[in-house]
């Protein structure tokens, strides 16, 4: 079954993680869910 999450950031930034796709409105070093340390940062 695959969980879908609407992520709405009032910043205009959003981050990710490009191991498992989860979704950030701060900055971090790690990602919380699965520890990757590849975070894309995006701006709109």
């Amino acid at each position: 079954m695959t969980r879908l999450r609407r992520f709405a950031s009032t910043s205009g930034e959003l981050y990710e993680c490009r191991n498992c796709g989860e979704k950030f409105d701060s900055d971090r070093e790690e990602c919380p869910t699965c520890r990757s340390r590849e975070i894309a940062h995006y701006e709109f």
